[in-house]
């Protein structure tokens, strides 16, 4: 597993900031997650951290890019394309995410993002501008804030790395809703990249 020993220079030129699915609907006691047991607790601790590490890469050129699960509906406002999410959260056939909701908007306790990117499912990757916006960055180092860490986080990392981007995870600055699966994935995140704390991160930022 990688340590904070042995990270790579950071080039802030080829590196882009992923704030993964911090959205109300995820992360608020009143949304929709909440409202069907999920446990949103440790959510909280996190976002005072991504909020920093948002300002400094903003401060550093470093570009933001938010992802946001979203729901569509089709014309007469039912929720279509819901692909694994159907089986996985039945209840998002009837509420949450949904385009333009306050539930689909991001955490109001972080900085705007530069882009806001769209999502379908776990992998941000799959189906959805991000590539386009990546590849446009030229970028080729993504930095992962975020949730779920056994969900969007890893799901998007791995599929980064099979498309040649190297990946770096904050591990203070992800979180699940399942602590023996945070640190699960968190372990996994270890070997397909770096994992590196928040405070080490802005300290090489600021070097």
């Amino acid at each position: 597993m990688a340590t904070e020993r042995d990270v790579d220079p950071l080039v802030p030129q080829r590196t882009v900031l992923m704030v993964m699915d911090m959205q109300h609907d995820f992360c608020d006691r009143s949304g929709v997650f909440a409202r069907h047991g999920f446990d949103v607790s440790g959510i909280d601790e996190i976002v005072p951290r991504i909020a920093a590490v948002l300002l400094a890469c903003r401060a550093a050129k470093i570009p933001i890019v938010a992802t946001k699960l979203t729901i569509l509906e089709d014309i007469d406002g039912t929720a279509m394309g819901l692909g694994h999410l159907k089986h996985l959260r039945p209840f998002l056939a009837d509420e949450g995410f949904r385009e333009g909701s306050v539930g689909q908007g991001l955490h109001p306790g972080l900085p705007t993002p530069d882009y806001q990117v769209r999502k379908w499912g776990h992998s941000a990757l799959f189906q959805s501008e991000l590539e386009k916006v990546l590849r446009s960055l030229r970028a080729t180092e993504l930095v992962f804030t975020g949730i779920a860490t056994n969900g969007a986080v890893e799901a998007t990392a791995r599929d980064a790395v099979v498309r040649e981007f190297r990946v770096r995870t904050l591990s203070d600055c992800v979180a699940a809703y399942d602590r023996e699966l945070h640190l699960a994935s968190l372990k996994s995140l270890g070997f397909i990249g770096e994992l590196e704390t928040c405070a080490s991160f802005l300290h090489r930022l600021a070097a």
